[in-house]
């Protein structure tokens, strides 16, 4: 049996940061002690003094591009290697594979690859499109713990789920208590929008957030909580980046709705005007909106409507974002996830003083709870699997796009030369060192698959 004693530092608690000492028995956080405590010689005594100890962040909207033609952006190796460096011990990853995880074939091939190369642990999200809405209760058998739709359109691989198919794959997933996530943006008109500004010229980069506004969002986060209404279903708004959708979904949640929110590093820190610094590498989807916007943004993380940080880490090439000569024209989406926890330190905990049990929550706890990987993930309480980040929240550092340890390195990393204060300085998976100080030690294969608990913690 492998005893551990991480002492000297601060333990970032569901409801307090406590000074102690976390006790580790192989996999599992066992107790908490008082400080100063010492027990016998059988326990490695980790000294983390000065440091803080948070539970390892669960990645709850990640694209790792594997299996798929397009696994040169991202793989599971050197993605889960990545993962570990920015302290996320869990990746819950989206279906978009090649082929998708819609059915069980689609679910064993990725399950395989994972199993071999990530390092870290993970869980899946299944499919919901046209074809597949009927698979749902299969993918629930097989663990998965959400079920992922474009209200947007997609790509021919994974087709948009059109309202029709959307309420009865609702209504399917009620059977079993499952979630469904949508990007929620009007189609038509976000697609007309972008084709429109396409073919201007001149146009800033910013007006991306013009061809796609903020009211073609909330007309979908509209039109979806109104479907889960009416069929009992549980929703999960991805990737949420307007104040306005973030206020009636406030309201939704007090008339007893059942639907969740996240939202991303990237709208909590920048503003759309990245866009015309960094061009089509900053371009994602929905559009980073205005300077004022974030600002709103962070009000809701701040009294618990946002459930969740996702990164919607999902790296192409340099020469992908910039392929059709057209900012409005190119792939959206970008990588990063490694910078998303020290990126919240920096601007949520020293700048606007987010207390840590709420980062927490937000990285860990909450989506624990809603993705059902509870009680087995999500905190540093007795009983849960030990997934514990020893960070330095006083560490000053310059994010360094082409030291990342994912398989796209670039100076265009939006977060690339981006001034932080707070890093992770070592990552334990399961009560195992993963990451430690800039190296892994840990090869592909230590990580484990997390499917659905029995039963979703309230």
């Amino acid at each position: 049996m492998s005893k551990k004693i991480f002492y000297g530092g601060m333990i970032v608690l569901p409801d307090q940061v406590k000074n102690g000492s976390l006790v580790v028995e192989d996999d599992k956080i066992i107790g908490i002690l008082q400080p100063g405590i010492h027990l016998n010689s059988e326990y490695q005594e980790i000294n983390v003094e000065g440091k803080i100890l948070m539970p390892g962040v669960i990645d709850s909207h990640v694209h790792m591009w594997d299996p798929s033609p397009q696994n040169y952006r991202e793989d599971w190796k050197c993605g889960s290697q990545c993962a570990a460096s920015g302290g996320i011990t869990t990746i819950v990853d989206m279906p978009l594979s090649v082929p998708p995880v819609t059915d069980e074939k689609g679910f064993k091939i990725k399950y395989d690859v994972a199993k071999k190369d990530s390092c870290v642990d993970f869980a899946f999200w299944g499919g919901l499109t046209p074809g597949c809405v009927d698979n749902l209760e299969k993918l629930n058998a097989l663990g998965c713990v959400a079920y992922k739709g474009f209200m947007s359109f997609a790509n021919p691989d994974y087709p948009q789920i059109t309202d029709g198919y959307l309420v009865q794959g609702m209504k399917n997933a009620s059977k079993f208590d499952g979630l469904i996530g949508v990007h929620a943006e009007n189609a038509e008109v976000a697609d007309f929008g972008s084709k429109s500004m396409a073919k201007q010229k001149n146009i800033p980069n910013r007006m991306h957030d013009e061809a796609r506004p903020w009211w073609v969002e909330l007309e979908a986060i509209e039109r979806a909580t109104l479907f889960a209404k009416a069929t009992g279903s549980r929703l999960y708004i991805c990737h949420m980046t307007i104040a306005e959708g973030a206020q009636y979904l406030k309201e939704a949640k007090a008339k007893g709705i059942k639907v969740n929110v996240e939202t991303c590093p990237h709208y909590l820190l920048f503003d759309k005007n990245i866009m015309d610094e960094k061009g089509s590498y900053a371009k994602c989807n929905p559009p980073l909106r205005s300077r004022e916007n974030v600002d709103k943004l962070w009000n809701y993380v701040f009294d618990g409507t946002i459930d969740t940080l996702g990164s919607d880490h999902g790296p192409y090439s340099d020469e992908e974002k910039v392929k059709e000569g057209n900012f409005f024209l190119e792939y959206s989406g970008f990588g990063g996830f490694d910078a998303m926890l020290s990126g919240m330190l920096t601007e949520g905990v020293h700048k606007r003083d987010l207390p840590l049990t709420t980062l927490s929550a937000i990285t860990a706890g909450n989506t624990a709870k809603i993705m059902g990987l509870a009680p087995k993930k999500g905190s540093l309480m007795p009983g849960v699997d030990a997934d514990i980040l020893v960070v330095d929240l006083n560490e000053q550092w310059i994010f360094d796009g082409t030291k990342s340890l994912s398989k796209t390195k670039t100076v265009n990393n939006i977060y690339h030369h981006q001034h932080m204060k707070g890093r992770v300085k070592q990552t334990w998976v399961r009560g195992q060192l993963v990451y430690d100080n800039g190296k892994i030690l840990k090869e592909g294969g230590y990580g484990t698959y997390i499917p659905k608990q029995n039963k979703i913690i309230k």
